[in-house]
């Protein structure tokens, strides 16, 4: 069974950010209807690398590896090799959902018969971590790669090709795996090592080592108190994305007032006086603008050469940089204070939402308007935090679990 994007001619990142997109479309408060996506998706990497929204459990590192390699032990190659592969896949997908703790699975609704199978999910962790240890310069044609799947890519280009110390499978995999999605001491300890030895310098890599896990609290990485202690330069890049998802949270919730103010005037009624609570909103969001004093003055020079380092294309989409920068003018000099009634903030929000979106703009498409679920992108930018923040309890709780958690740290 391939995945339902497997029609995308494009690269492996490529289709990780596709399959990120209809993820985030399906949750209607995350979209980003502004076209700020290449600017959060490159924090994201700067901070987390290897991550993404899809992640949300770091056992599936190990997971799909051993798929591979019990298919690899048969001597299968070619379409048999994916073939197999596949049904390792769901035979652990089907002993997962087995365990009393679900939390996490992939196909936990879907079952069995889930489309997009962890090893589309992870595969650009897998390689960014080390963990497949194959050149990318074998890749097939892009005339072959538009007919595969990344698992298929991943099956056609992998054999024999895992880190060497890769811990073992638990035994009877994949028809049981043992321990469900929770981490054995060993392979949390390997997991960690891999990942500060791919990722140095990264708040990701920090907030492994022992010493720094972060709390339970918190719904953004700078609301761990640990984070906030990161040397430079991860202490200033966190600080830039904190600001930036301040400062872009008001545009989103002007959006929204605009699209609020337009379905009253439309005579719809399935959300309650919707314009009164976003104007309520941008009130608060402006007490806490006027109250964090780092926005002023914010020299963002460092922040954009990092961004488009990450992301050269950062750099060719002139529209969302001079959207995003005149936005975050009228936000460090004060003027967005009155964004919700200030007509040029107004324009320039709806202008920006129109030239995305087009015909599908909520601003001019009436069917759409109707079909508004009273929030949209109106969540503040948290760069993965939550899938984040469960990887790394994954990883700190199983090395906690041996017998001495100084084992896991480097030397």
């Amino acid at each position: 069974m391939t995945s339902g994007l497997s029609w995308l001619d494009s690269s492996r990142d490529d289709q990780q950010r596709m399959r990120e997109l209809l993820k985030l479309f399906s949750d209607t408060e995350s979209r980003d209807e502004l076209g700020i996506g290449q600017v959060r998706d490159a924090f994201s990497d700067l901070l987390f690398p290897g991550t993404s929204v899809l992640q949300n459990r770091a056992r599936y590192l190990l997971i799909v590896p051993w798929c591979f390699q019990e298919a690899q032990r048969r001597g299968l190659r070619g379409d048999r090799l994916a073939a197999q592969v596949d049904r390792n896949e769901r035979k652990a997908i089907a002993a997962l959902l087995r365990e009393e703790d679900t939390a996490g699975v992939i196909g936990r609704r879907a079952g069995v018969g889930v489309r997009t199978l962890p090893s589309n999910i992870y595969a650009a962790a897998l390689l960014k971590y080390g963990i497949r240890t194959g050149s990318d310069d074998d890749a097939p044609d892009r005339r072959r790669a538009s007919r595969l799947t990344e698992a298929d890519e991943l099956t056609e280009r992998s054999s024999g090709s895992w880190h060497p110390t890769l811990p073992g499978a638990p035994a009877n995999f994949p028809n049981e795996v043992e321990g469900g999605l929770r981490l054995r001491p060993d392979e949390a300890r390997w997991l960690r090592e891999r990942i500060l030895d791919a990722a140095p310098g990264t708040l990701l890599a920090y907030l492994l080592e022992p010493e720094h896990r972060p709390g339970s609290d918190g719904e953004a990485p700078w609301d761990a108190p640990i984070a906030l202690t990161a040397p430079e330069p991860i202490g200033s890049l966190l600080r830039d994305a904190q600001r930036f998802s301040l400062a872009m949270h008001g545009a989103a919730l002007l959006y929204n007032l605009l699209v609020a103010e337009r379905y009253e005037q439309a005579g719809l009624s399935e959300h309650e006086e919707p314009a009164d609570r976003y104007r309520d909103r941008l009130s608060e969001w402006t007490d806490r603008v006027s109250a964090e004093q780092s926005l002023k003055g914010w020299d963002r020079s460092g922040m954009w050469t990092l961004l488009v380092k990450k992301n050269p294309r950062i750099s060719t989409n002139v529209k969302a940089r001079q959207f995003i920068e005149r936005w975050l003018d009228a936000v460090t000099s004060g003027a967005a204070g009155d964004a919700a009634v200030d007509l040029a903030l107004r324009d320039l929000v709806g202008e920006r939402e129109q030239s995305v979106k087009k015909g599908q703009s909520r601003l001019i498409n009436d069917k759409l308007l109707r079909t508004w679920s009273g929030a949209s992108g109106s969540r503040r930018l948290v760069f993965r935090w939550p899938q984040v923040h469960q990887i790394l309890t994954d990883i700190h709780d199983g090395c906690a679990a041996g017998p001495s958690e100084a084992a896991g740290v480097r030397a």
